[in-house]
């Protein structure tokens, strides 16, 4: 697995940066659909191979969006959760790509719904392209922030299993994470900050909600 996107080039701020930074953040989507259009079931294991394909960012974005758009699949926030961990901890163990136990990649989710979903996470994802800008780029790139980032995405998926069953709560967590997703993909450190800030609530409801 990619690290982090490296096709972005230039400012971003022209219409051709708009129109690649759109391109990024939907083309896993279409990834998705193609995926799911002639299938019943989606092993997770499948779905991970596809995320996986991305890079990191994109995997963030799209396992956020999942959860805001998908939640009524039972146990998917505990599933992305799970994904999150491992993918944190072969960060930190400085590994590419992502391992996931055999039991966990054979577990299945419903195709028709996570298309459903995908459709509507796409058209979110092409609502925010505009806003996505390479600046602060020295929020993004290296060792040091990558590893913050790792510690980051582990919090929020140990949140997501705990809390999971609680309506409301895993979007709070997936939130954070779809940010930092385009700030990776995008190179763009104001979507760092961003989820930064977005993260503190989520840790509050973590801490006090339970």
């Amino acid at each position: 697995m990619r690290p982090l996107h490296e096709g972005t080039q230039g400012s971003g701020m022209s219409d051709d940066g708009n129109s690649e930074n759109e391109d990024h953040l939907t083309e896993m989507f279409g990834d998705l659909d193609s995926l799911t259009e002639t299938q019943q079931k989606l092993s997770i294991g499948k779905l991970v191979k596809t995320m996986e394909s991305r890079g990191v960012g994109p995997f963030y974005v799209l396992t956020g969006m999942l959860v805001t758009f998908v939640g009524s699949i039972p146990g998917l926030p505990a599933i992305a959760g799970g994904l999150l961990i491992l993918l944190s901890a072969q960060t930190l163990r400085g590994k590419r790509g992502l391992w996931v136990p055999r039991w966990l990649r054979d577990r299945t989710v419903s195709a028709d719904t996570l298309r459903s979903g995908s459709h509507k996470a796409q058209a979110f994802a092409a609502k925010l392209a505009p806003f996505v800008h390479e600046r602060l780029t020295g929020l993004v790139t290296g060792r040091g922030p990558a590893r913050i980032f790792a510690v980051l995405t582990a919090l929020c998926g140990l949140g997501m299993i705990l809390v999971g069953f609680i309506p409301g709560l895993p979007i709070a967590l997936a939130l954070p994470l779809i940010a930092l997703g385009i700030g990776l993909t995008g190179r763009d450190g104001v979507w760092i900050i961003a989820a930064l800030l977005l993260l503190l609530p989520g840790i509050l409801l973590l801490i006090f909600g339970l």
